[in-house]
């Protein structure tokens, strides 16, 4: 009898029968379980599929004998070795255990670099549009933002003006590489480019690069800190396993300081914001899973995803007033919608109640004042899931235009491939 290829048994870990709305919608609160029982969540960037069995394995093994024992807040010396060799292999950041400052989540530790980096007044540099997550973490500190914008066209940033914005107030440049919600991986030119302008003022950068394994050939992420610039040491990269592994839930953050003397302040700030800073022993221990073994399930779930990405990019172009762009990285996309005359707000609020599909409007509050005219789709789901999906918004979209989907045709609204 001839068995089954381990590749083959690794990409029916996506089939459709994977994605199960019934139990997602108990254990997902933030996606499935925050729409009723009849609409589809395409929002929040958190796959539906199960995460890697050995990462499974691994959390109950650590808490089958009962006990739930206290973290180290540096987290154990057995992963932070294990995450700089990883770093090290994968993206050519140097084997620096020391530098490294586990976190429960990227989300913590973008917080926990701004907290230790900005004060009140200060300014912070932050792309527009970008995630939600760097304004609200200099609002916090009392810190301005200052917006640098990405062109949502081509996800690519204006480095001559990011130099204009650079200022004696200047604390900190914020960079979401790849880029969420455009999908854009920056090239090498543009990562010098910044660390250059950083350099000169003397600011240190906070580079994001939570999305550096979700990048479909022949993209190729470049990690800031593998770069031999004068500011190299000054970039604090921040990182984590949710997005690779579908592990948003275990909250497994990473912070890679610049220097062994950065990664103690940092440390002490986490410290000084609580407890709640460390992560958990049993995560730990999936997290090690994870980055000794669970590189074979990533690999077919980025096989996946790249299919999803170009099934959902070809059959969004093909609906009237939509224009979707073809990203490198992430399992997002941010498709212009401006041209069916709805606000983004309006356009969320249409889709869920005549498509019953829930999205993410690109309003000011999500991603920036630049997000506008935009919505946010995650298709990291099964083929099933989204082709029902965007069935819905086209049927929807044909009863919003007067005269249906012919009349808007007929106006030549550009559409992107």
């Amino acid at each position: 009898m001839s068995t089954v290829p381990r590749h083959d048994a690794l990409r029916s870990l996506f089939d459709d029968a994977r994605v199960r709305p019934d139990l997602l919608r108990r254990r997902s609160p933030v996606r499935w379980g925050a729409v009723p029982s009849d609409v589809i969540p395409l929002t929040a960037a958190e796959p539906d599929f199960p995460g890697p069995r050995v990462v499974r394995d691994a959390v109950i093994e650590a808490v089958a004998d009962g006990y739930f024992p206290y973290a180290a807040p540096e987290g154990s010396e057995e992963l932070r070795e294990t995450f700089a060799e990883v770093a090290e292999a994968r993206h050519g950041i140097g084997n620096h255990p020391d530098r490294v400052v586990p976190a429960p989540g990227t989300a913590a530790a973008l917080w926990g670099v701004v907290r230790l980096l900005c004060a009140e007044g200060d300014e912070c540099i932050v792309l527009d549009p970008v995630d939600l997550l760097f304004g609200q973490a200099v609002d916090a500190v009392g810190a301005r933002r200052v917006y640098c914008p990405v062109d949502k066209k081509t996800g690519q940033l204006d480095t001559d003006r990011l130099a204009s914005l650079v200022n004696l107030r200047t604390a900190l440049i914020c960079l979401c590489n790849p880029h969420n919600p455009l999908g854009t991986v920056f090239g090498e030119a543009t990562l010098r480019a910044v660390e250059d302008i950083a350099a000169a003022h003397r600011v240190p950068i906070l580079s994001d690069e939570v999305w550096n394994e979700i990048v479909y050939p022949p993209g190729k992420h470049i990690s800031m800190a593998r770069l031999d610039t004068g500011n190299s040491r000054r970039v604090y990269t921040v990182t984590g396993l949710s997005k690779t592994f579908a592990l948003p839930g275990l909250r497994m953050g990473f912070v890679i300081a610049p220097t062994p003397r950065a990664a103690d302040a940092l440390r002490l700030a986490f410290q000084r914001l609580g407890a709640a800073y460390s992560m958990t022993p049993c995560t730990q221990a999936g997290a090690l899973a994870a980055l000794r073994h669970g590189w074979p399930w990533r690999d077919a779930f980025l096989e996946h995803l790249r299919d999803m990405r170009n099934y959902c990019v070809d059959r969004l172009n093909a609906i009237p007033g939509f224009s979707c762009g073809r990203p490198d990285g992430t399992y997002v996309l941010f498709p212009d919608v401006s041209a069916l005359g709805l606000s983004s707000r309006a356009m969320g609020e249409f889709l869920l109640a005549k498509a019953r599909v829930a999205v993410v409007p690109g309003t000011a509050e999500w991603f920036g004042p630049a997000a506008e005219g935009n919505i946010r789709i995650s298709y990291a789901t099964s083929r099933a899931v989204l082709e029902e999906a965007l069935h819905r918004i086209a049927g929807a979209v044909g009863e919003l235009v007067p005269g249906g989907p012919a009349a808007l045709r007929a106006t030549g609204t550009p559409q992107r491939a």
